[in-house]
């Protein structure tokens, strides 16, 4: 197994500094954080600090680039219906599944340390998932069942209408309702 890299032997709040003053620099100026690095008591190389710069960089440019993604989503979501809102609720359910189980996939690539750190993560998700799938099913439910409670009271009224014009009597219209729409009066 290859050695850590000397920027996760960093005390936390070293490397918060750090990483602070990388981002306040737009990511460069490595020259001057690895002497200031030098001045707190640690001894950094420049190549070490720029693959940390790299990898710090693009986990902030996927961060934002999933903000992003979000409010957009956010944004798409107040014009939809709710239909459509559960159908992108159980396509983000399905991404999310998919993902977990590449993780799951990929599971004896990862070292001993990386599983016990992983293991939990990995649990955690498939619960918050499987309860998110549990939330989005009784929504759904619940949404279709509306929506049929209100197309069989639209279909009542138009049937109602109906026979009032021609001329049937409340009582047969009351039967109506209750027998074959399943309604009261």
């Amino acid at each position: 197994m290859p050695p850590r890299p000397a920027i996760d032997l960093l005390p936390d709040a070293i490397r918060d500094e750090l990483n602070a003053r990388l981002v306040s620099n737009g990511f460069g100026g490595l020259e001057a954080l690895s002497a200031w690095l030098g001045e707190q008591g640690y001894k950094i190389s420049r190549s070490a600090l720029g693959r940390h710069n790299i990898s710090l960089k693009e986990a902030m440019d996927k961060a934002m680039d999933r903000a992003r993604t979000r409010l957009e989503c956010a944004k798409a979501l107040k014009g939809m219906s709710d239909g459509d809102k559960a159908a992108l609720l159980e396509a983000n359910e399905m991404i999310a599944l998919d993902k977990l189980m590449d993780l799951w996939d990929d599971w004896d690539a990862h070292e001993p340390e990386a599983k016990a750190e992983l293991l939990p993560k990995l649990v955690r998700a498939s619960a918050d998932l499987n309860r998110s799938a549990v939330g989005t099913a009784k929504w759904k439910r619940d949404f279709e069942a509306r929506i049929r409670a209100e197309e069989r009271a639209k279909a009542a009224d138009v049937a109602t209408k109906a026979a009032k014009s021609q001329g049937v009597s409340p009582e047969t219209i009351a039967l109506i309702r209750r027998d074959v729409l399943g309604m009261a009066t």
